[in-house]
Order: C-alpha cells, then structure tokens, then sequence
C-alpha cells in the first residue's frame, strides 16, 4: 500500500491536549504528563523506563464539558528516550480492556477538542 507524505495512520483520533493521568498502583516509571490520548491508548513521559508489556492500571480524569474518570489496565507497548531531554522517557500504553462507556467519553472528548479547536480558528 502506498502512504501519502506525513499521512496519518492512527486508526483512531487523538488528543494533543495534556491530561492528568495516574497509575493505580503507583506504576513503575514515575509519570511526568500525558502527551495524547485516544480511545487506543495513551502516550505518556516519565521520568524512569518502564519495561515493555509491563500492565499498568491507569486513572485518567476528562475534563468538563465531559467530566469523566477512566479507570483501566494499560500495557506498554513503547518505551523510547525523549529526544528532547526535558522528559526522560515517551512511554506508549495501550487499553486493552477499556469499555465502551470509556470509548464513549473518550470519543466526547475528543470531539469537545475538535470543536473548541475549530472555534479558536474562527
């Protein structure tokens, strides 16, 4: 399959938006801030490496207008250095288990963002 230059292949939307975002179990990396999300996953910093398939339980609370708390396992799937160094580590954690009340607010808040986004442009 071709691929058009700087196409994007995500399967799912995402949020450039920084979240707060913790790990139940005090999690293995020391999270630093959340760089985007999507009903897929999360891609986090941290100030630590955290292993590959390491599960994580992930609270992440969505702010208004949709004002939601997402509690969910989470795997790492990718852990790489931060090219720009303010952060230590880019960790990618993938929902496995996310339910589709979850998908649902996800899915609101991301279309809030688009929506605020396009407003700001106008």
């Amino acid at each position: 399959m071709h691929r058009v230059e700087g196409e994007d292949r995500r399967r799912y939307p995402r949020s450039q938006r920084r979240l707060q975002m913790l790990f139940e179990d005090g999690g293995p990396g020391i999270l630093n801030h959340v760089d985007n999300i999507s009903e897929s996953g999360v891609l986090c910093h941290t100030i630590k490496p955290v292993a590959l398939m390491t599960k994580i339980g992930v609270v992440m609370n969505l702010p208004k207008p949709i004002d939601y708390r997402v509690e969910t396992e989470g795997v790492v799937v990718r852990c790489e250095p931060d090219e720009f160094g303010d952060d230590h580590f880019k960790v990618a954690i993938f929902f496995p288990k996310l339910t589709e009340t979850d998908k649902d607010a996800i899915r609101a808040f991301l279309l809030a963002e688009v929506i605020e986004e396009e407003m700001r442009n106008q």
